[in-house]
This record gives structure tokens, sequence and C-alpha cells, in this order.
């Protein structure tokens, strides 16, 4: 009981305390000249939308509840919403303010915030979305292998965000920074969204019968495919791939089209359930 009531007097200060901090930290970033100035105006693009989601999360309809468990789906679409009003405040008040110092900070902490707004908007979306993949079984249809992609689809848009910060922070100047800004507010955001998409949204299912396939960023599609239709099934696996248990599957029918899937775990696994439902 104690501890619940912790909880509930942090959730019930966390909005202001969170707020105030995030203003101190952007008077500090304009008070302050060179690079401690940036990590000011980086702990103010984190602290302004906590700030907003804390405030979201307690105030929303639908809060928490003294007797309840934390709903961790909603408060993460809940700071997707935070971090995405965070960057618009941020933006627009730059623009307002554009010209001087104060307009330039929150035009650059607006700039930070949208990529992970993105991201996590993104990733509030897809995990509240279930999978119906194997909802269309006829009867006597038995499921015989199922697959999944694999984290290793996260990678790249992990890489590309080391290499924006490390161009940002390195001796390269202003083709850095100008190079670090592009990878970070235009690839990065595409990159991670796909990633998120093909990881939680992709999914495989060999049954007696069919090859079903679900995908889909904003509308999961369940895709049945015969296996009568299915003349070969190849798979390509770099050596990194293999090391880690996933690589590229592709199902080519026999009318000459062919599907490729990326990032799947164990590939050798379905192609060899796939072969013997053929008869092979």
């Amino acid at each position: 009981m104690e501890d619940r009531t912790i909880t509930q007097q942090m959730q019930r200060f966390a909005p202001l305390g969170l707020t105030v901090a995030a203003l101190l930290a952007l008077l500090l970033a304009m008070a302050i000249r060179g690079t401690s100035a940036m990590w000011f105006l980086t702990l103010f693009a984190v602290l302004l939308p906590a700030a907003i989601t804390a405030a979201l999360i307690r105030w929303w309809p639908g809060g928490p509840k003294a007797d309840a468990d934390i709903n961790w789906n909603r408060n993460l679409i809940l700071a997707g919403v935070g971090l995405l009003l965070g960057a618009a405040l941020t933006v627009l008040l730059g623009v307002a303010w554009t010209g001087g110092r104060l307009g330039n900070m929150l035009l650059v902490a607006g700039a930070i915030m949208l990529p992970p707004a993105a991201l996590v908007a993104a990733l509030g979306w897809l995990l509240g979305r279930s999978s119906h993949i194997e909802d269309g079984l006829a009867e006597g249809e038995v499921v015989i292998h199922r697959a999944a992609e694999h984290w290793g689809v996260l990678l790249p848009p992990l890489l590309v965000l080391i290499l924006a910060a490390a161009m940002a922070i390195g001796p390269l100047g202003v083709i850095g920074f100008t190079a670090a800004t592009v990878l970070y507010l235009l690839v990065l955001p595409g990159m991670g969204v796909a990633a998120l998409a093909a990881y939680l949204n992709t999914r495989l299912a060999v049954t007696s019968d069919h090859l079903l396939i679900e995908q889909g960023l904003f509308r999961r599609r369940v895709k049945r495919l015969p296996l009568a239709r299915i003349d070969a099934c190849g798979v390509k696996q770099g050596w990194f791939a293999r090391l880690l248990g996933y690589g590229k599957v592709t199902f080519v029918f026999i009318d000459g089209s062919s599907l490729a899937v990326r990032g799947l775990k164990d590939p050798g696994t379905l192609r060899s359930r796939i072969r013997p439902a053929k008869g092979r």
C-alpha cells in the first residue's frame, strides 16, 4: 500500500517537475556557449516530451487507477503523442521567434524530437494490432510451421543512428553536421518505421495446403498461396545474417513470378517445411 501511494504521488507531481526541469535545461542551453549548449538542448528535447507524456498518462481518459496494473500499450501510445506534441510545439515556437537565439534553439530541439516521435508513435500503433494470419484456415487445415522476422532487421536503422552521431561530433565540420542532419531527419525515420513494421507485422505460416504471409504497415494483409503453386524456395544469407540466424527467403511460383521476404528467423527450417509439403 505504501509503495502504491508513493507511485501515485510521483505520478501527480511528475508533469510539473519535468516541465520545470525542461525549462531549466533550455535556459542553460541559451546561457552556455559551445558544445555544452547542445547537450542541454538535447536534455530539453528529452524532458519536454516526457513532461507532456506524464501529463497525458495522468489526465487522459482511462488513466491510471489505484488498484489497476500499468497499461503499457496505452502509455506507449501516449508517449508517441507526447513526442509529437513536443516536437510540433517547439518547431512552431521556433518559427515564431526565428532569427533569435531562442528561436534557433527551439527549431533545433524540435528537429531532435521528430525521429523519436515517429518511431515511438509507429511502435505504439504496431503493438496495438493483433495477428490474423490463422483466421481463415479451412476445416482440417493445420499449421505445420510458423516463422517471424528476426530482430536483426532493426540493426540497419541503429547503424544509421550511430553513423549520424559519429558524423555530428566528428572533425568534419559543416559537411559532417549536414550529413548527420540528413541521416537523422530523413533516413532514420523511414528506415526505422519500415524496420519496426517488418519486425512486428511480418508473420509466415506453412499449413498442410497453403503458405500464409501476413504483412503491412497501416493495414495487415494475409496472402494465402497454395503450396502447389510454389516451384522453388531459396534462402540467401550473408555471413553476419548466418551468424545471427536469419536470412532472406525467396519463393518462386510455377507462373514465373516470385516473392521475397527478408529477415526471417531460421530460414533453412522454413525451406525444409515447404518442400515436404509439395511432396518432394
